[in-house]
């Protein structure tokens, strides 16, 4: 194997197909020539075009088999694996990114990113991740996430900008999986959520919720997460939880429904029990226990008030949550506890990250009647998905493109069952549907990298963002003179593996771990 001296690193090339439709597929790739007198190397940056006659692999989708080719794979981070499909069928043309990261590598972390550190905001993902670059986490890849309140809609512009369902971000509830007054798309026994625990497992699945406020002297169920608290909708009233997520000087919503069934803020109300809490020294914000606060102010018939300096806020409206919220005293001691039951697994475990789609699509690799029953899963369109595989270890996020690529050519978008069916093939188990449309975005190597249904890719609310733990800040694929992250194998154009490095001139493929490139080699 020749090498390089100095230790000099080189960017590895990428495989573009500028005809993916055709059986026999053009190839146009920036290819380092190389030759083998072991005295020099030299590298020489080539476009060349190469016509394969490739055996594409198949996926049987609804009962038919389709044609795909995996234009671009390769390794950004330890543990994350980013591909490219093309599916080539004249009837069924779809443009695939998919992201499986393995959450057992150290060398990655996942994390929920939330629209300017904000439960009510949008951004590009793109701007969220130079703003969440440190020296320790360098964003490798991003996706959107929950669907979020918008124009249109009966809790606009009251909830605007606000993700719908469960959010959580580095062990904080940003916004609840509602199962009272909500209840949206059918509830927490309709929705797909994901949660990612602190140890990299992760679970997609239906999850049972349950936010408990323990007084010194009962308990009291929390209603809402950083929204509207409302005094007429049941006949308790609602209790709701306020954080920095909220913002500081924002003054808490206390809501009501109108005639027309719109959700309006009612300005004039002053009937609210308004606790202000800071968290005890040594405590963590994290799901499934216990996290302890101590009361610094009660005010009773409280018009809104803001959260301020403090860390948490009660906020109680109707007769009887208010009444009973206004039972505390400056100095009391409660405890917060927001957990969720992973139905199929019957276990609670302690999420550190999660975010919530409209429904699990995809369940033990079996397609989910959510498939067939609601409209907008079932129509062609552009597709967002996160997933897990049977161990939990793995997680994957899907970006199905209903568009046309100026490279990659025409996309037409698919149903959830289609999706479910692709990302099956590749070892996915559990699958949850989220927002799409315009909505649909992978961030990779710094940018938008699927062709949206808009011109400039759209701010969006929330989604999951892939970190390298301890790389460089460029997400290039290196090789060195010293590096044997994974061994080098050969191939021949066609796909037969070599026994050994070739000597013969030609072209080739090598190939390194999850990364490869064509080479052409002249002695």
């Amino acid at each position: 194997m020749p090498t390089m001296e100095g230790g000099d690193r080189i960017k590895m090339p990428f495989i573009l197909s500028s005809s993916p439709s055709q059986a026999s597929v053009i190839y146009i790739n920036p290819i380092y020539y190389i030759k083998m007198d072991r005295t020099h190397i030299f590298f020489s940056t080539v476009l060349m075009a190469l016509s394969l006659n490739t055996s594409a692999e198949t996926i049987e989708i609804n009962g038919t088999e389709r044609q795909y080719e995996v234009i671009k794979s390769e390794q950004p981070a330890p543990g994350v694996t980013y591909s490219r499909l093309r599916f080539t069928d004249s009837s069924f043309q779809l443009n695939v990114n998919m992201i499986v990261t393995d959450l057992s590598n150290p060398g990655c972390r996942v994390e929920t990113w939330c629209a300017k550190e904000s439960s009510r905001g949008i951004e590009a993902i793109t701007s969220a991740a130079s703003r969440l670059t440190s020296e320790n986490l360098k964003p490798v890849a991003a996706a959107n996430g929950n669907f979020w309140y918008c124009y249109g809609q009966n809790e606009y512009p009251t909830y605007n900008y606000i993700p719908r369902l469960l959010s959580i971000r580095n062990g904080v509830l940003v916004t609840e999986l509602n199962t009272g007054r909500e209840k949206w798309d059918g509830g927490a026994k309709r929705n797909g959520a994901v949660g990612i625990t602190s140890d990299g497992h992760i679970y997609v699945d239906y999850f049972t919720p349950d936010y408990t406020l323990k007084m010194p002297t009962r308990e009291m169920n929390i209603n809402v997460c950083n929204k509207g608290v409302s005094a007429k909708y049941a006949t308790a009233g609602e209790l709701g939880i306020y954080n920095s997520y909220y913002g500081r000087d924002t003054k808490f919503m206390y809501v009501e429904i109108d005639e027309n069934k719109k959700l309006i803020i009612d300005e004039e109300a002053a009937d609210a029990t308004e606790v202000l809490l800071d968290i005890d020294e040594g405590e963590s914000w994290m799901t499934a226990r216990d996290i302890s606060f101590t009361v610094k102010s009660v005010k009773k018939n409280a018009p809104a008030g803001t959260l301020g300096d403090h860390d948490l806020a009660l906020v109680a409206r109707g007769t009887t949550k208010a009444k009973r919220l206004a039972e505390l005293k400056v100095g009391d001691k409660v405890q917060l506890n927001y957990s969720f039951l992973v139905t199929g697994s019957n276990v609670t475990p302690q999420f550190e990250q999660a975010i919530c789609g409209n429904a699990l699509v995809m369940r033990d690799g079996e397609l989910t009647e959510h498939n067939y029953n609601e409209e907008y899963n079932s129509m062609i369109y552009s597709r967002t998905a996160y997933g897990c595989d049977a161990d939990n270890r793995k997680l994957y996020i899907i970006v199905i493109d209903k568009s046309t690529d100026p490279v990659y050519g025409k996309s037409r978008g698919c149903t959830t069952a289609e999706m479910c069916q692709i990302a099956r093939h590749f070892g996915c188990s559990n699958l949850a549907n989220f927002d799409a449309g315009g909505s649909a975005e992978m961030m990779y190597d710094g940018k938008i990298i699927n062709t949206t249904t808009e011109a400039t890719p759209r701010d969006v609310a929330n989604g999951l963002m892939i970190f390298s733990t301890g790389m460089s800040a460029a997400i290039d694929t290196v090789i060195s003179e010293n590096s044997s992250a994974a061994p080098v194998e050969w191939y021949s154009v066609d796909g037969r593996r070599l026994s050994t490095e070739p000597t013969a001139s030609g072209m080739y493929v090598r190939r390194r771990g999850n990364s490869s490139e064509k080479i052409f080699i002249e002695n």
